[in-house]
């Protein structure tokens, strides 16, 4: 068949016969299916491949020919008659999609009645043939499974790079606790300092006070001790004020 928009309105119309003739032989490849196989088996899923392949280049010829009817090439047609010719590929486009259709009812009936039959033979399920296989020889078998195999190692080997990332986080997460952990544990024990000498200088202060033979003297005392303390951090922060100075 011609490929791309080159094009002229005798090529389009040998194509479009192509293509009706092609969802012909579709439709008589479907029906001997159905009629002579209709619990499956080898030949039917070789009627079924060959089915599905020329479905699929007859979508290919559809599109192909519905972007020409969109192109520079197209406007010597009338308006018209590229109407009329939409309509004539939108009807084999309907009747590509219905095949398809029917070939999917098919293919699960057989798939249902072979459940059965290995269900009640206890033995297992032959193999199915599929879109990608079909037309393929046994070196073109060996090469899907190679290709198959291939990026599955590759989907392993990207899952193992995730994997390592997402070790190295959970490791950078769990050092990061045990720093702020041992933090906490520094803070904590100098609260606990800090507690434990404002408990022994009030002991002090009480101590003094108990002592002392006039109260107003141990008042004296402790207002003394206060300012003292007030004019030795006023001092130091005078220090460091003019140091800086």
């Amino acid at each position: 068949m011609p490929s791309g928009f080159r094009l002229d309105i005798d090529g389009w119309t040998k194509e479009l016969d192509e293509c009706k003739a092609m969802a012909q032989d579709t439709l008589q490849m479907i029906q001997e299916r159905n009629l002579r196989h209709p619990h499956g088996g080898p030949e039917a899923s070789r009627l079924s491949a060959a089915a599905r392949k020329k479905l699929g280049t007859l979508g290919v010829s559809l599109d192909r020919l519905l972007r020409w009817l969109d192109s520079p090439e197209a406007e010597a047609l009338s308006e018209a008659e590229r109407n009329r010719r939409r309509d004539v590929l939108y009807d084999l486009r309907s009747r590509r999609e219905a095949m398809q259709g029917a070939l999917k009812r098919a293919g699960v009936q057989a798939d249902r009645d072979a459940l059965m039959a290995g269900a009640s033979l206890g033995g297992p399920l032959p193999p199915r043939e599929t879109e990608a296989t079909a037309g393929l020889d046994n070196r073109g078998l060996l090469g899907l499974q190679q290709q198959v195999m291939a990026n599955q190692d590759r989907q392993l080997e990207d899952m193992e790079k995730t994997v390592q990332s997402t070790k190295h986080i959970a490791l950078a997460i769990g050092e990061e606790v045990d720093l702020q952990t041992a933090l906490l544990g520094d803070l904590t024990d100098e609260v606990d300092v800090s507690h434990s000498r404002l408990r022994a200088a009030t002991a002090r202060i009480k101590q003094v006070l108990r002592s002392s033979s006039n109260w107003r003297l141990g008042m004296c005392i402790f207002f003394l001790i206060v300012v003292l303390v007030l004019v030795i951090v006023l001092g130091a922060k005078l220090a460091k004020l003019f140091g800086r100075g």
